[in-house]
C-alpha cells in the first residue's frame, strides 16, 4: 500500500511537472524576435544585378500546444503600424522521435509563417531606427509583439540597399 502510494506520488509530480514545463515554455518570453523564434529576412532580385524588388521574412516557432498561427503579421515601423496582407501559414506535427525526447524538441509543433513586403514598407525599413513586429496564436487573445534586436535591424537594413 505504502509503496504504490509512493508510486502514484511520484508520477503525479513528474506529471505536474511536464505540465508546468510544458505551459511556462509556451507562455515564454523574449527580449526581441529572434530571441523568441527563428526569422529568416531575405530580399527578393530579379537577377544578382537587378536592384532589390521585393522582401519576405519566414518566422518559424515550435510549440507544444496545437493551436496554429493565424494568418497575421503587423509590423511597426517607428511607431507606424503597416498592416500586411500577403501572410501564409504551416504547420508540421510533432516528430515524436526518441532522440529529442529527453530535450523535448521531438513533442514541439514548427509553425512557420510566411510574409511578403509591399515595396512602401520596404522603404519604411530601410530608412527604420525602431521595428517590431506581431503575430498570433488561434488560442491567443492577443498577438504576440516583439521587437527586432539591433543587429537584427541593421541586417534587414543591409539586405535592402536601394531604398
Amino acid at each position: 500500500m505504502k509503496k504504490s502510494m509512493l508510486f502514484f506520488l511520484l508520477v503525479a509530480s513528474l506529471v505536474a511537472y511536464a505540465y508546468h514545463s510544458v505551459s511556462a515554455y509556451d507562455q515564454r518570453s523574449a527580449a526581441n524576435l529572434s530571441a523568441y523564434c527563428n526569422i529568416d529576412f531575405r530580399s527578393v532580385k530579379e537577377t544578382p544585378t537587378a536592384p532589390v524588388s521585393g522582401a519576405t521574412l519566414s518566422l518559424v516557432d515550435f510549440r507544444y500546444a496545437a493551436a496554429p498561427l493565424k494568418p497575421f503579421c503587423l509590423i511597426t515601423i517607428d511607431g507606424q503600424a503597416y498592416p500586411l496582407a500577403d501572410v501564409s501559414v504551416s504547420a508540421a506535427p510533432p516528430s515524436y522521435a526518441l532522440d529529442g525526447l529527453v530535450s523535448g524538441s521531438s513533442l514541439r509543433r514548427a509553425n512557420t509563417l510566411f510574409v511578403t513586403f509591399p515595396r512602401p514598407v520596404l522603404a519604411a525599413l530601410a530608412r527604420a531606427e525602431s521595428v517590431s513586429v506581431s503575430f498570433q496564436y488561434a488560442d491567443s487573445a492577443a498577438p504576440l509583439t516583439l521587437p527586432l534586436s539591433a543587429v537584427d535591424l541593421q541586417y534587414w537594413k543591409k539586405q535592402l540597399p536601394a531604398f
